[in-house]
This record gives structure tokens, sequence and C-alpha cells, in this order.
């Protein structure tokens, strides 16, 4: 017993002398690396978000690396830490919990569903960790988040009165509304008919359905009723598929208006329906429309040609460079100084900087930047919403999401 006390204390006894005299101990001597600083991806594998787990992870990983790459965060590495959320609520709370609780992640990112966003939302704030969303529903950002949740989509509102501004700009009258109920598409309707009826227009019927129901053949019927110019259909890519299908067995001539995530979600729905059902089908989104170098730059890191719209990647991307930046700039991973620190990432008065590795350095050098974001050059509200978005109006032609115009 004596002699193994004396072996420590030789051992701690050596090592502080070696400290003192400018000598790192042999357990630092090896360069061992320090604990990488964890963020989770709690995204949409399964369910009707399934369309877009595969792109968010990709984008995930393609931002890790770069971070990694120059440097990583604090002198630490990021390891990327992947849930599936099955854009449902209770498996959401449940993988959010083990991330939180289990993998000791410093954030959550990814969160695709509304519904899944606010469901894990008081989680994150009583856990104090920062939760960044692509979700659009307006409660998300509502009520005291303690600078902890952060959108990085439009929110409903926006979106709703962006499609009120293309339908006017098309020379639509009429219109009728066929909104699935959900807290995300919901959101949107009210900003629609206030926006498209002060523009002149005239919302003949506003219609509810339900997640799930096997058809929706009397909504549609009742939507069509009156030959409005136009339909918009606030819903996701499952339910748009049957609304338009129904549509064109009823000869309905009219066009009909979506979300970029259900008629966009890349080529799912053309899938769905074939080409001659989605051709001509409207929808709008907001995407990288102007010219980015941050764009540029993580479409080069997941190998796609210049030009593809990938719009949930580029968001979530943007939410892990600026997590990083964040971390970085608040010289720790405590979700309350990480979350003071963000806007500080994109509102400063200060040149603007789109490739993630010099902002990196520019962040270590104590350099005054902000970050010029890959889906929008985006700032932050007082209450985490993104200002300065920009819209993709795209029209279906022959199979192919085609952009007509930019709607601000």
């Amino acid at each position: 017993m004596l002699r193994a006390m004396f072996t420590r204390r030789a051992i701690v006894g050596a090592a502080i002398a070696a400290v003192a005299a400018g000598v790192a101990p042999a357990a630092y001597a090896t360069g061992a690396a320090p604990a990488p600083i964890r963020i989770g991806l709690l995204a949409p594998f399964s369910g009707s978000g399934g369309p877009y787990g595969k792109e968010e992870e990709e984008a995930a990983r393609a931002a890790v690396a770069l971070v990694n790459e120059a440097g990583g965060v604090l002198g630490r590495r990021l390891e990327l830490v992947v849930a599936d959320d099955e854009t449902q609520p209770t498996a959401g709370v449940a993988a959010a919990r083990k991330l939180i609780d289990v993998d000791h992640v410093a954030a959550i990112t990814g969160v695709w569903s509304s519904a899944v966003a606010l469901a894990v939302k008081p989680i994150a704030i009583e856990k104090g960790v920062v939760l960044t969303t692509n979700g659009s529903a307006d409660e998300i950002t509502q009520g005291d988040n303690r600078n902890l949740v952060w959108r990085f989509q439009t929110n409903g509102r926006d979106w709703g009165e962006a499609f009120a501004r293309a339908m006017l700009k098309d020379g639509r009258k009429t219109a009728s509304v066929l909104v699935l109920q959900t807290p995300f598409t919901l959101s949107t309707i009210r900003p629609f008919v206030d926006a498209f009826t002060a523009g002149g227009g005239k919302v003949l019927a506003e219609i509810p359905f339900n997640p799930g129901q096997p058809s929706c053949r009397v909504e549609v019927d009742r939507a069509i009723r009156g030959e409005p110019d136009a339909i918009f259909v606030a819903a996701y890519v499952n339910e748009l598929s049957a609304v338009a299908k129904e549509a064109y067995r009823n000869g309905y001539e009219g066009v009909i208006y979506a979300y970029g995530n259900a008629a966009g979600s890349n080529g799912q729905f053309v899938a769905n329906v074939g080409r001659e059902v989605a051709e001509g089908v409207h929808h709008t989104q907001h995407v990288p429309v102007d010219r980015s170098e941050a764009y540029d730059i993580y479409l080069a890191r997941i190998g796609r040609p210049a030009g593809t719209v990938m719009s949930f990647g580029a968001q979530v991307f943007d939410q892990i460079v600026t997590l990083a930046l964040a971390m970085e700039l608040a010289g720790s991973t405590d979700g309350a100084a990480v979350g003071a620190a963000m806007p500080r990432v994109v509102n400063a008065d200060a040149p603007s900087i789109g490739d993630p590795a010099k902002a990196l350095a520019a962040a270590r050098a104590k350099q005054p930047f902000r970050y010029a974001g890959a889906a929008s050059d985006f700032r932050f509200a007082p209450n985490g919403d993104q200002t300065n978005l920009a819209y993709g109006h795209f029209v279906i032609r022959n199979g192919e999401s085609v952009l007509v115009d930019v709607i601000r």
C-alpha cells in the first residue's frame, strides 16, 4: 500500500515539476487529441420528410469535414451524431433525449418538421442546448427561447405572403385553398389570404383535410367548384400527389401552387404522379437563388454541379457552420454562450465572408467579419427568425423544376 501511494505521489510530483519547467508530461507529450465537440443531426429519414433526410446528412457531413479541415473549433474536432426523427414528434423527442443525455451533443441541428421542432424545443431549452431547425411554423420562435432556438428557413407568415405575391404577379384573380392540418401548413394560410385579397384577389374556399386520410376526392371537388384560377395546396408531398391526381382526373384547368418541399421534393412528386400530371404545377421555396460563394462551396463538397437546388441541405450546411463560428466567437460550447453569439456571426457590420474556412480564421484572429450563408445571405431577427430572404418561384416543365421568378 505504501509502495502504491509513493508511486502515485511520485508520478503526480513529476508531472507538476515538468509543467513548472515548461516540459509536457508524458500524457500530453503523446499528442492525445482533446475530446471532439459533438453535434446532433435530427433528420427525417422516414415519414413525410423522408425525401430530405439523406440530403440533410450529406450537407451536415460536408460542413463538419470542412470545419475540421480548417482546424476545428476551439482546437477541437467536430463529430456528427445522426438520429432519425421519423418526421414524428414522439420519435423526435425520444431521439433528442438520447442525443442530449447519452451522446452529450452541444447542439441539435437539421430538424425538418415543424411538429417535431415544437416537441423538441422545450427539451432543448430545459437542457440548455442550442436547437437549429428547418421548420416554418411561426410558433417555433415564439415565446422565451433563451437564445437557444434558431430558424434556418422562412417562417410560415412570410412564406404565405410569398405565395400571394407569386399568384398576383402571375395574374391569378381567384383561388381556393386546400390545407393539411399541421402547425406549419396552418401558419401560412392566413398571411396568404390577407395578402392575396389585399392585392385584389378573391379566395373562394378554404378547405381543411387531415394527414393520412384515405381519399381527398370530396375536398378536391369542393376546391374546384367555381373554377378558381389557382389552388394553393398547403401540404406535403404525399398529400399533394393525391390532390394533383384527383384534380387531373376531374379535368381541372387552373393552376396548382404548392410548397417547394412538396412539389420539388428532389423529384419525388414527379415520380409519384408522372410528368403529365406534374406539368405546370407551380411551387415556391426559400432557396439559394442569388450567387453565393458559400453555396458554391457546399455544392462542390457534395459533388453536385453548379446551379443544383438543394435548399434543405444548404440550410443544414449553414446551421453547422454558424454554430462552429458562434462557438469560436463565444470561446465556449455552453448553450447560453453559443446562443448569445449566433447573431454576431451574421449580423455584424463587417466584411462578408462566404468561405467557412476563412470565416473561422477571422474568428480566431479576432478580426471583424460576418458569414454570408449558403442558403441565403440572411440576418437573424431578435426572436431567432431569418430575415433578408428571397424565394424561388418554380414551374414544373417536362418533369423538371424551372426557376421563373424570384419573389422578395
